[in-house]
């Protein structure tokens, strides 16, 4: 739909021209501040994974998840403000991909402690734990009880952006119905060799 409907310049050349030089810019500074970096690139990697894999996945404790955001967005700005040691063009890129990896994961923890702090309870492949929930199985401890899904988020969706460092914003949005529609392959081939299926 980009390359049919928005072929032209929906910004100014030069306006484009000036937020790259400044992406650039920002960047080189950030690689030059790695050059004198105390933590390698493949640390602040193994850190950031072992925090999604302990809080991120099918187990989750609003709590915890609390917790896990603080210290995503405290290593996200130390790595900003120390960059990352790294060897030659391929670790390079590595430490760059670790500045994405580091505030994705941060905005996703996030998402993950608003929808168990709004009530969702355990939905989907995940299970929210909680003090007074019901226990999980006879030979797991106390610690073990899982708050039950509350069915009205099933006609929910979470949405949330990311507007910068420590500041995500999440929110519950109506599902959407699917469209319903006749889609036989040539009726659609044919509006895409023509065009019409990407609209005006």
């Amino acid at each position: 739909r980009i390359a049919h409907a928005y072929a032209g310049w929906s910004v100014s050349p030069e306006a484009a021209t000036d937020a790259a030089h400044t992406a650039l810019a920002e960047t080189q500074a950030w690689l030059a501040r790695c050059a004198t970096a105390s933590r390698a690139w493949q640390n602040e990697r193994a850190e950031l994974q072992r925090r999604m894999t302990r809080y991120g996945a099918h187990i989750r404790s609003q709590t915890d998840l609390t917790a896990a955001v603080a210290a995503a967005w405290a290593q996200y700005e130390r790595l900003e403000a120390a960059g990352c040691t790294y060897d030659g063009p391929a670790g390079q890129a590595e430490a760059l991909r670790n500045r994405q990896l580091c505030f994705a994961h941060a905005v996703y923890l996030d998402a993950m402690r608003y929808a168990l702090q709004s009530g969702v309870g355990s939905r989907g492949s995940a299970i929210a734990l909680a003090p007074d929930g019901a226990p999980l199985h006879a030979q797991l401890g106390d610690d073990w009880r899982m708050a039950p899904e509350n069915a009205l988020f099933r006609r929910q969706v979470l949405e949330t952006v990311a507007r910068g460092a420590g500041d995500s914003v999440s929110a519950w949005a109506p599902t959407r119905p699917i469209p319903e529609a006749e889609l036989w392959f040539e009726t659609v081939w044919a509006r895409f060799q023509s065009g019409e299926v990407w609209g005006r």
